[in-house]
């Protein structure tokens, strides 16, 4: 019979009252070295991961855990949660402190440790130990901090790993992924959806399901948790994760730096997108809004461009035209860019490149980098390419980013203020 001494259900459920749902419950009782866990949004993962840590640090003294996440935001999740669920248990009692600073750790009297750390900054992680290490969002943290600091991080105790995560391409997340479906010794996987949580919305997933379609990577992934292929993406997810930089923006000019402007002007529902970057390809500025009064939308470019004298281009297409005209009035030198099918594709083929070269630098804007996720190609009968994001998801990211280093790529030749793009 199972006690809940032995069982983390039956813990949550005595001490806690709070009962999993059946996707908890397997991923509860789970046994492995390194445990897998593909989920879908509003699974349920960091409730189930809190109790999974409360059931690790009861059951077994004088051990360390680490919850660790790509940002120090999402590192706190899971923390939060454990002490949600303590503030209303007869454990409280046990524990011997709380510190947030510099970084949240609980200490209980039988002198067992949670910590939450982001991996933003994952060298700050050399030299600790642990005896379990949960990985929240962990297809989003960086392979080489899991292979080059986590991992060894488990070493002085054979450490257990628990990766749980959306997919995110190819990388560590799906590699022991892969291992435990494979039926590697200690690897187990599980690949629950969103529905696996009875008490999610059928109703919204049903309406999810509608809005993006079935077949759209956006549902496939985020609700279904399903790993894709790639092959329809022009900018695979490691080539992303290989250009991603932590750091903070805006970054300040320099007076020994060229800039280079890229804007893509609102339509209707989209948004306006302002970045520059340095001479070295580093993202420096980054501002995205819609819904704004023309007036408003010349003024915040014309703003941007003076503060880092930048050079550049901007969307001139439909409505964009009369955006540029006002700026050419307030004496705003940016060059105008028309997009057609063969413009456009070739501005994506040098944002390409200079990724593929790793001549850019990006910081981790969510919004940036969905957007370059699900940015897709098709090929028409005609043979021309249609490039456009996916079903749900804007471009507008896209094309500021592909403008401001079409704009530093083509320095020399963009000489000309009627410089015909297209």
């Amino acid at each position: 019979m199972r006690t809940w001494k032995n069982d983390p259900v039956l813990f949550a459920e005595k001490f806690f009252n709070w009962t999993a749902h059946e996707a908890q419950k397997t991923i509860l009782r789970a046994k492995g070295q390194v445990i897998t866990i593909a989920a879908g949004r509003r699974f349920g993962k960091s409730e189930a991961m809190a109790i999974d840590s409360l059931f690790y640090s009861f059951k077994h003294p004088q051990t360390i855990q680490f919850i660790i996440a790509p940002t120090y935001d999402q590192s706190t999740v899971i923390f939060e949660t454990i002490l949600k669920f303590l503030s209303k248990s007869p454990w409280q009692g046990l524990i011997e402190k709380i510190k947030y600073s510099p970084y949240p750790i609980l200490k209980f009297l039988h002198n067992s440790e949670i910590h939450a750390r982001s991996a933003d900054k994952y060298h700050n992680l050399r030299g600790r130990k642990a005896h379990r290490v949960i990985l929240d969002e962990a297809a989003f943290i960086k392979d080489e901090a899991v292979y080059e600091v986590i991992e060894p991080m488990l070493a002085d105790y054979n450490g257990q790993m628990i990766k749980i995560s959306t997919p995110y391409g190819k990388n560590h997340f799906w590699e022991t992924y892969m291992k435990g479906l494979e039926g590697v010794p200690g690897y187990v996987s599980f690949q629950f959806p969103s529905s696996a949580n009875p008490y999610i919305s059928h109703e919204f997933l049903e309406a999810k399901k509608s809005e993006y379609g079935e077949s759209s990577l956006r549902w496939r992934i985020e609700y279904l948790a399903e790993f894709v292929d790639e092959q329809d993406l022009v900018f695979p997810w490691h080539l992303i994760d290989s250009v991603v930089e932590d750091y903070q923006i805006p970054v300040s000019k320099e007076d020994n730096s060229v800039y280079y402007m890229g804007v893509d002007v609102a339509k209707y529902e989209d948004w306006t997108v302002i970045i520059v970057l340095n001479q070295d390809g580093k993202l420096v500025y980054f501002e995205r809004f819609n819904r704004k009064p023309w007036s408003y939308v010349v003024n915040r470019i014309a703003d941007v461009q003076k503060e880092y004298n930048a050079h550049g281009y901007i969307d001139a297409t439909g409505v964009g035209d009369p955006i540029w005209e006002a700026l050419t009035e307030k004496g705003v030198y940016l060059e105008p860019f028309k997009f057609t099918s063969q413009s456009k594709q070739q501005i994506i083929d040098t944002l390409r490149g200079k990724m593929e070269n790793k001549e850019i630098v990006i910081p981790r804007i969510p919004e940036l980098i969905d957007e370059l996720r699900y940015f897709e190609y098709e090929m028409r009968p005609t043979g021309t390419m249609k490039l456009e994001a996916r079903y749900g998801y804007h471009d507008d990211c896209v094309m500021a980013l592909a403008l401001a280093v079409y704009g530093a790529t083509n320095k020399q030749e963009a000489k000309s203020f009627n410089l015909d793009i297209v």
